[in-house]
């Protein structure tokens, strides 16, 4: 098959598009579909272009501190040291290299993951409806298109239903289009072809059926897809904090090693080894390997939370997911399972208990069943769902749509009601989609003797206000009967149960009447069928998830389109009373101005019956109080709120519309997956800490140690040569093993940060400090008590170097975790970790034994006596260290926010 010719198919009719594309209404077959397939190739657009392998490790090098070190190793060229001018160089390398595979190696595996999130579309192939890969559409293929659908080919709709589709990403209008199926006669522009649908549009509203007449490339999105395939990655605000602070760095060091130079000179050293000194200095003080670390600790962070089954999508929410103080969620699919089944059926007086349990067999208290058939047929009538056969023989019907459709659709498959063959028997002639706002959904079918029946489903107060008459076994009655006022109480105790309750209602009229009434008109004087109640289990984990969100200082806000007694249930059951005043209704809201609803966000927990207009008005309340809000949700109605917030969450098996606003999608909607990927924010936070305290304290203290043996005459405690080995035990292995830390335990016993604060807060400053002077003490009173007591130079030296090197070996264990001490059974079980330090270790030695390597050090052997103090000190200096973590961290009174 060849490619067709390309027309303006705008131009052209539905049914000439149909047939120039070689196709029908009922789609194509499986074969053909197949056949296109392999012609027109898949429908993707170029993927934005990624960075090589080569231009990834050369990355490692741009770095404002990556600068000074390699000016330092210039230096040392111009003063012929090319020995320790390629050492320099050498470390330089080393951080590059261990920088660029593990980075290369956390890409790698979120490409991965990445590629498993897949875009499904709903098509007719072979006369019946499925749902496949977008990537799979093809030129030909009739597609189906609902409220929140993202449109994934161009194509010429054959029939809408108040279709309105948002198309700012292709045309920059704001405004939602509404789709039309009639001829264009002219040459228009794409904004104004308003019988056309593109490709990456979303549907805001209504329903519709289109043919695909173009994909991947060939669509007009694709056409401008050359500009995304070389777009730049931007940085992130945490990227942005370190650069600054990395140049800050750079100064500072610069300035310490001048004053050094000038004390250097001032005392009477040659030029040439205050130079080489200085160097050498410059290399140790200099944190190389911070920004390739951080870089790696967020990736490393998005690959865990994507192991919770949260997908980041934007790289900055990983950075802002720690500092939630609010979480706003409906509690369907949330609080809940998601998976909605019919539970009762009221029909009059009579009652259908356990619905889920019966296996289709009917149970009524009178024997009458007729009422729930009709009840169960109107509600699977008037349902968007479909059902799949897979090709397993014995394979489960699979059914596809909203979880409350498919409840449904499933309960009247149940008791043996055909939806497929009451269509195919009574020909639909209008319909209303359910739309949030308007809480209701309508069927119109033309029947038998010429007569149209109508049917609604959808909130029981909206159904309410139309019906006038009660079924009661076929029988109507008015709804002021007695029968009326049992089923109104036997609704009460439905909806204090916590059962999410929709309302089913009919009228049958003549054509005639039909024809001549309004619509509104025809709502009016309906009859009552029946209720159905849903439920939603609680999923078991989320007791125990929201205790520890709770620990953790952040609120949960539930907000619903529910009743308030169904959420008040929910919470209930969960192990939380809610008081009535507070639980806000959505009517509410509407009356209050912005400042009363910023008042009132303080206190309510529950926000029931609300509008999507409620919803971005909750958030930005909650923001406006200081609150860093996370919004959950799936639908279309979502989306302003989700984009409103600090982070936007949306679940996996939510609309199109949701996910392309989100900073995170959730692959499982609970709420315990929402307070892992908090914790594992913390985690990603508190890494970055642990990374800073670690470069920078304990290279800043080899500084320390160097003004003190100026300012007291004593020979340079340590070689250039030294310095830079020590630079590659400490820096290179532990400092990239610290980004795989996972050690969580207490993190989320306490208040969430504050997102204004700067990365290292006042308690971490404090302790960074500490390890600054002790470490730097503890290394100059090992230089002077071997010198003094060995008079032997190169063993202080020695003893000295073995000392910085072993220390900050043991001080990686002491960071793992602030809030914990070291002296614990699971201190050793971070293995990545572990081999880091084996392998620094060996590295120490090596440069201490090996006679190669040690003639290179300038370093001798150390005995046994050496290495007790060693031991001795480092022992010391991490009692103290554990001591302030006690004093900041652990024994430090927190004022935690209760939900």
């Amino acid at each position: 098959m060849k490619k067709f010719a390309q027309r303006p198919h705008y131009m052209l009719s539905s049914s000439a598009t149909l047939l120039h594309l070689q196709t029908s209404e009922k789609g194509l077959s499986d074969f053909d579909a197949n056949g296109r397939l392999n012609v027109f190739g898949k429908n993707a657009l170029p993927k934005q272009k990624k960075l090589s392998r080569i231009k990834l490790f050369f990355r490692q090098f741009n770095n404002p501190l990556i600068y000074i070190v390699v000016v330092a190793a210039g230096i040392s060229v111009m003063l012929n040291h090319m020995i320790d001018a390629s050492f320099i160089m050498f470390v330089v390398v080393l951080n590059a290299i261990v920088g660029y595979l593990q980075e290369n190696k956390a890409e790698k595996s979120l490409e991965k993951l990445y590629d498993s999130i897949q875009q499904y579309v709903r098509v007719i192939r072979q006369g019946g409806k499925k749902e496949i890969l977008a990537e799979q559409l093809v030129v030909g293929d009739v597609v189906n298109l609902m409220a929140g659908d993202k449109i994934a080919a161009d194509g010429r709709l054959l029939s809408v239903e108040e279709l309105h589709v948002n198309e700012a990403i292709l045309t920059g209008e704001w405004r939602p289009v509404k789709k039309e199926t009639e001829i264009i006669e002219e040459e228009v522009i794409v904004s104004d072809q308003k019988n056309m649908v593109f490709a990456g549009t979303t549907v805001t509203q209504g329903y519709g059926y289109y043919v695909v007449t173009a994909t991947g490339v060939d669509t007009e999105i694709g056409k401008i897809s050359h500009f995304v395939k070389n777009t730049n990655e931007s940085q992130t605000p945490l990227q942005k904090k370190f650069a600054e602070l990395s140049k800050l760095i750079g100064v500072v060091v610069f300035a310490a090693i001048i004053l050094f130079a000038i004390l250097g000179l001032w005392r009477g050293q040659s030029v040439e080894d205050v130079f080489i000194a200085s160097t050498a200095l410059t290399v140790s003080a200099i944190p190389e390997g911070l920004l390739p670390a951080i870089t790696i600790v967020l990736i490393f962070g998005m690959r865990r939370l994507a192991k919770h089954r949260a997908l980041v999508r934007k790289l900055n929410a990983s950075e802002t997911m720690g500092a939630i103080t609010t979480i706003c969620a409906d509690k369907t699919g949330t609080l809940t399972m998601g998976e909605m089944r019919v539970s009762h059926v009221l029909t009059g007086p009579n009652e259908l208990y356990d619905f889920g349990k019966s296996n289709g067999a009917i149970h009524t208290k009178n024997g009458e069943v007729q009422g729930y058939i009709k009840a169960l047929q109107i509600a699977s009538i008037v349902n968007d769902a479909y059902t799949e056969q897979t090709q397993e023989t014995d394979a489960e019907m699979i059914y596809h749509g909203r979880p409350t459709d498919c409840a449904l659709l499933m309960a009247a498959n149940q008791v043996g009601i055909s939806v497929e063959s009451y269509r195919a028997k009574y020909t639909q002639i209008d319909q209303e989609l359910f739309q949030s706002e308007k809480k209701y959904a309508v069927r119109v079918h033309e029947i038998e003797n010429d007569k149209v029946r109508i049917m609604m489903l959808g909130a029981p107060e909206i159904i309410s206000d139309r019906t006038d008459f009660l079924d009661v076994n076929n029988v109507r009655m008015p709804r002021k009967s007695g029968e009326g006022k049992q089923i109104n109480k036997s609704l009460e105790e439905l909806t204090k149960q916590g059962l999410r309750v929709l309302a089913c209602s009919e009228r049958i009229l003549t054509r005639e009447t039909y024809n001549r009434l309004s619509k509104k008109d025809r709502y009016k004087n309906m009859t009552l069928v029946g209720y159905i109640a849903l439920k939603d289990p609680l999923r078991h984990e989320v007791e125990a998830s929201l205790s520890k969100a709770e620990r953790a200082g952040i609120r949960l806000v539930v907000i619903t389109g529910d009743h308030a007694t169904t959420a008040k249930s929910v919470m209930l059951e969960l192990g939380h009373n809610i008081p009535e005043s507070k639980i806000c209704i959505g009517a509410d809201i509407t009356d209050m101005s912005d400042d009363e609803l910023q008042k009132q966000v303080k206190t309510m927990k529950i926000f029931a019956r609300v509008l999507p207009e409620h919803k971005i008005r909750i958030v930005r309340a909650l923001q406006k109080n200081d609150e860093v809000v996370a919004m959950v949700g799936d639908g279309i109605n979502d989306a302003p709120a989700i984009k409103a917030s600090d982070v936007g969450i949306s679940v996996g098996n939510g609309t199109d519309v949701a996910k392309e606003v989100s900073d995170i999608i959730l692959l499982d909607s609970s709420f315990s997956t929402i307070v892992k990927a908090i914790e594992q924010g913390r985690v990603i936070y508190e890494n970055i800490r642990r990374i800073l305290i670690y470069l920078i304290a304990d290279d800043f203290s080899e500084l320390f140690v160097f003004f003190v043996a100026m300012l007291f005459g004593w020979p340079l405690p340590l070689l250039p040569i030294q310095i830079l080995w020590i630079n590659v035990i400490e820096d290179s292995f532990p400092n990239i093993a610290l980004t795989t830390e996972y050690d969580s335990k207490k993190l989320m016993d306490e208040p969430p940060r504050n997102p204004k604060e700067s990365i290292l807060s006042k308690k971490y400053k404090e302790f960074m400090i500490i390890v600054f002077f002790v470490s730097g003490i503890s290394a100059a009173f090992m230089f002077w008590l071997v010198n003094s007591f060995c008079e032997n130079v190169e063993l202080a030296r020695t003893a000295t170097f073995a000392l910085i090197a072993f220390d900050s070996l043991v001080f990686v264990y002491v960071i793992r975790n602030f809030r914990r001490f070291i002296f614990r059974k699971d201190i050793f079980s971070n293995t990545s970790l572990n081999i880091a330090v084996i392998v620094s270790f060996l590295l120490l030695l090596v440069g201490i034994y090996m006679p190669f390597l040690s003639n290179f050090l300038g370093t001798v052997p150390i005995g046994g006596a050496i290495w007790t103090i060693i031991i001795a000190i480092t022992f010391a200096e991490t009692l103290i260290f554990e001591v302030m973590k006690s004093v900041l961290f652990i024994n430090r009174k927190k004022s935690v926010t209760k939900v």
